[in-house]
């Protein structure tokens, strides 16, 4: 057990899929990396989705089960799309998703892996539940690396970037 600035023990379990959240939004914001403000907002799909579109559904999900879900902060739940075209420039964007994921995982840190989250949803999603810290992080984790592969593919389309590993970052094609 790893020991918080308050003294509390932390879980390795939730420490180390926390960290991993923390990196699937590290990826997602260095994808965005070089885009311009219109290229954020351009459709690339056939449903009207764009890029600021993925990062406002990402922070809004992300923020829902850390904060709400796991931190036990209640909220009026509606199965109703989030804001997924927030009026935001990409700086701000980008800002906000790191900053308020690194508040929500550093309050919920402390939280035992397999523990029950403080707060869920009543009746959402027909019955779906998670029971354990566990489980919600690896949803979010989850989720959030599926939206990392659909925005590697739309930053590919939009610029031809594409994520290198080698370099943690956007590696544009050569032009010339």
């Amino acid at each position: 057990m790893v020991m918080t600035r308050n003294q509390a023990p932390t879980d390795p379990t939730t420490t180390d899929l926390l960290g991993w959240v923390q990196h699937t939004i590290e990826h997602l914001c260095g994808s965005t990396q070089g885009l311009t403000e219109a290229q954020v907002r351009t459709p690339v799909a056939p449903s009207g989705w764009t890029v600021a579109g993925l990062l406002g559904h990402v922070h809004d999900s992300t923020i829902f089960w850390l904060h709400h879900v796991l931190g036990g902060h209640p909220m009026t739940f509606e199965e109703d799309p989030w804001d997924n075209d927030p009026d935001l420039p990409l700086v701000a964007l980008v800002d906000r998703l790191r900053q308020d994921t690194a508040a929500a995982c550093a309050a919920v840190e402390h939280l035992g892996n397999d523990t029950a989250p403080l707060w869920w949803p009543d009746g959402a999603w027909g019955g779906y539940r998670q029971t354990t810290v566990r489980g919600v992080l690896l949803h979010l984790l989850n989720d959030n690396a599926a939206h990392t592969g659909q925005l590697d593919m739309a930053r590919e389309h939009l610029d031809g970037g594409v994520w290198d590993h080698a370099v943690d970052g956007v590696r544009l094609p050569s032009r010339g």
